[in-house]
């Protein structure tokens, strides 16, 4: 029942970042809650057999055993204790202290969440009806306070910066050594660029010559730029990043979860 709340925040937090496609907000929770509902059960029983029911088993302990009563507070204790053990193997595949700062944080917050909502549920009459009329005020609540952010404009939705053809002339990187000139008579020059092959062909170097145009709309998400450089690249690039960094996108790949090839003026 937590998971299509976590699946909202993240569709909402995802609406004020930079990204190359527009993001689908909260509502991908609707088109998740099969997936969830399916493949989301085994993995909550899982996690409250081995998860949920020893933190609370051993705060409890914990409680009795040092204050002659359980306390709530040791429940993000023991949390944050199988948090830190878990942390271990991202900090052992040496993706450093901020790594595992961030998978300590986050699992000891979901852990202690569930394991307080788990204890707050057995004190009920009907625990089973709690936890369902919990997540789902939850739920609505996340949609709620993250549609009167966004209404009010106290968050900001992401949108690709408005340009002109003359801010689209000149060098454009993708950081792994490869460039696209763009000049003011509509030529472009590809020199190292990855092709349709993406970064997993490294041998399908795109380089050229050919011409470029830019297809403006009122729609910041709908302007395009159509680039022919001979058989590099079929379709059309997308803008995205900042007004002060701008950024053409191209997609490849699938286009449920495409991977994207960007470059950087």
């Amino acid at each position: 029942m937590m998971a299509p709340t976590a699946v909202e925040i993240v569709g909402l937090v995802e609406m004020a970042g930079e990204s190359p496609m527009r993001s689908s907000g909260p509502g991908i929770g609707l088109l998740m809650l099969p997936f969830l509902f399916c493949f989301g059960l085994p993995v909550a029983f899982l996690g409250t057999l081995f998860g949920v029911l020893p933190t609370l088993s051993v705060a409890v302990w914990a409680g009795r055993r040092c204050a002659g009563r359980h306390v709530g507070w040791w429940i993000p204790a023991v949390a944050g204790c199988w948090a830190a053990a878990v942390a271990l193997w991202p900090a052992a595949t040496g993706n450093g202290l901020e790594t595992w700062l961030w998978v300590w944080l986050s699992g000891m917050a979901a852990l202690s969440t569930v394991t307080l909502l788990t204890r707050w549920a057995l004190t009920r009459g009907r625990p089973y009806g709690t936890v369902v009329g919990v997540g789902l005020l939850s739920a609505v609540a996340v949609v709620a306070v993250g549609s009167l952010a966004y209404g009010t404009g106290l968050v900001d939705e992401y949108a690709p910066p408005r340009v002109h053809t003359s801010e689209l002339v000149g060098t454009w990187n993708d950081g792994r050594g490869g460039t696209l000139r763009l000049d003011e008579e509509g030529r472009a020059v590809a020199t190292g660029t990855w092709g349709e092959g993406g970064v997993d062909s490294p041998d399908e170097r795109c380089e050229g010559s050919g011409t470029w145009r830019f297809e403006p709309d009122d729609n910041p998400w709908l302007q395009g730029v159509t680039i022919d450089v001979g058989d590099c690249w079929s379709g059309q690039w997308t803008l995205g990043g900042t007004a002060g960094r701008p950024k053409l996108n191209y997609q490849l790949g699938d286009t449920d979860s495409p991977d994207w090839y960007v470059l950087t003026r």
